[in-house]
């Protein structure tokens, strides 16, 4: 181990302790790889400044040995005298003596010891990065914890798979060592996940006991199995977590693993419940990785064709369309949008502050929820890419832009997701919009394309990023799930003819495994669509009324 001055390491323990507490951490990192960004930039900024200053204080360290080498020469000098009165007596070594202690000692040692001003550049530095990019603090460390243990949820990833690096029978150039896995353990502790909890710790355990250079490994044993056997009791395995400690205490009674036993002692023993899941889970998380249920089908087969008669726009560059639901219609247009039209849109939501993703609360109140992980800004249609985007949707939709809410740009989190919802307000409409939302338009804007028409009048859904693994578009009672597909838009109808919500649509963005998942919104509303959806003579809002207390196939 290394070893640092006292001083040199209290300062540096401040500066730590500066940037854990201080006013600069801005929120949030973890639910947009594009916001996780700036931490590789904060990470980098460090690295160079903690090099400078190590390698200023190097140089004052080299000076203040070069000053105490000479003067411990002069003493050893002096001393050999026959006498210190002789050396003493000669002028210009009392005022050699008398020069180091008035001057020397002040100016070139006591001095800089005090001020340490590489140590005050450094902490200066350190301030404006972190006020200008922000800094993480436990809460972002648990939001991304929460968002692994939600991967290993929905995909059913063991935590030993994970720790290798690998992800669905892929191996990633990326793996977590004993200290890795044992955080994870905690901190799944401390948010009550204890059953992910212990499949960290069992696998931290297993890591430790394969390292052979680990210092203190008894020490860290002991916290492990301390740790595993709290977990195992509130999943109501007292006995499993007695064992446990009595491993810690019988060669070591004075562990402070004894409170924890005096705690569990003075507990009633917790109740190992079934985890309850909501109604649509199961199917969720079986869309999620890829696998429908088996349906019978009826009725026209789903086609691939080439429209170019929609609009005079695509005579000469039909639409690629493909079909994947009929009633409701639910259709994916290949090759929308180019490389050089993502990136100015790209361009224009870098130019705007991204905020973390919510959704209505009571009231239609914005309430921010671990239901929806991701990071958004909106567009308007007046730049040149934008006002392509909007003739687009609308030459596409065939309906009227007037009735559009701005383009909503989202980006996703390690885990990012958002659970199955509607796109329809239905109730708490927005009162700067006529009507509810008629259609989606969902643009795959992560080098993955698609256009969907959700539950608004009309959305687009773009994919702006390279999506490797995960973070399909589902549609939990249609028994659909579509891969994002860089430069496609899917669209869909959110409201019947008769402008009843169609509950059909009901779908969620699965968490992404690997890779980094944009997409871009375009919801429009009913309001200005009379004549380019106008309704039938009779309701057609009964297709949905069995799915209205339907959450899942």
């Amino acid at each position: 181990m290394f070893t640092m001055s006292h001083p040199s390491w209290i300062t540096f323990i401040g500066i730590v302790f500066y940037l854990n507490l201080g006013e600069s951490v801005r929120g949030e990192f973890y639910s947009s790889v594009d916001s996780m960004q700036d931490l590789a930039q904060v990470e980098q900024e460090l690295l160079n400044a903690t090099r400078s200053y190590l390698e200023a204080q190097q140089q004052q360290l080299d000076f203040y040995r070069r000053f105490v080498q000479q003067v411990k020469q002069e003493q050893e000098w002096a001393v050999a005298q026959v006498e210190l009165d002789e050396y003493l007596g000669h002028p210009l070594h009392a005022f050699r003596l008398i020069k180091r202690l008035v001057h020397d000692w002040d100016h070139l040692i006591f001095g800089p010891l005090i001020t340490n001003e590489p140590t005050e550049d450094y902490r200066q530095l350190v301030d404006g990065l972190t006020k200008d990019l922000g800094y993480p603090d436990q809460s972002e460390l648990q939001g991304a914890i929460k968002g692994i243990a939600r991967l290993q949820r929905v995909y059913n990833l063991t935590a030993s798979d994970l720790a290798d690096g690998v992800i669905n029978d892929i191996f990633y150039d990326t793996e977590l060592d004993w200290r890795g896995c044992f955080e994870f353990g905690v901190q799944l502790f401390d948010l009550g996940e204890y059953k992910t909890s212990l499949e960290w710790l069992q696998v931290a355990f297993v890591l430790l006991q394969g390292n052979q250079g680990a210092e203190h490994k008894d020490h860290y044993f002991s916290e492990i199995r301390e740790y595993a056997a709290l977990a195992n009791f509130e999943l109501g395995n007292p006995r499993r977590a007695g064992r446990l400690l009595n491993q810690i205490l019988k060669p070591e009674p004075t562990n402070p693993a004894q409170q924890s036993r005096k705690y569990l002692e003075s507990r009633d023993t917790a109740k190992n419940l079934p985890e309850v899941n909501p109604s649509w889970y199961a199917n969720y998380t079986r869309l999620c990785r890829g696998k429908k249920l088996p349906e019978e089908r009826s009725g026209d087969p789903l086609i691939c064709y080439l429209d170019g008669r929609r609009n005079t726009y695509f005579t000469l560059a039909p639409l690629q369309v493909e079909q994947v639901h009929l009633d409701p219609d639910i259709h994916i247009y290949h090759n929308m949008l180019s490389f050089g039209q993502i990136n100015s849109i790209f361009d224009e939501a870098d130019k705007l502050e991204m905020i973390r993703s919510a959704v209505a609360g009571d009231g239609g109140k914005r309430t921010v929820r671990d239901l929806r992980v991701s990071q958004q800004t909106w567009l308007d249609y007046n730049t040149p890419v934008m006002k392509s985007i909007g003739r687009i949707n609308q030459y596409v939709s065939g309906l009227d832009m007037a009735g559009a809410e701005f383009m909503q740009v989202a980006n996703y989190g390690v885990g990012g997701q958002y659970e199955p919802h509607p796109d329809y307000f239905e109730f708490n409409l927005p009162k700067q919009f006529q009507g509810d939302r008629i259609s989606t338009s969902m643009f795959y804007v992560s080098w993955v394309f698609f256009w969907f028409l959700f539950c608004y009048y009309l959305i687009y859904f773009l994919q702006l990023s390279d999506v490797e693994q995960g973070g399909y578009t589902v549609f939990t009672k249609l028994n659909i799930f579509l891969p994002p597909v860089r430069g496609a838009l899917v669209m869909w109808h959110n409201l019947h003819r008769s402008l009843d919500v169609d509950s059909r649509t009901l779908h969620a963005g699965c968490p992404v495994i690997v890779g980094s998942k944009r997409i871009g919104n375009i919801w429009l509303h009913s309001g200005f669509q009379e004549f380019r959806r106008p309704c039938n003579l009779t309701s057609d809002s009964y297709k949905s009324l069995a799915y209205r207390d339907r959450v899942s196939v």
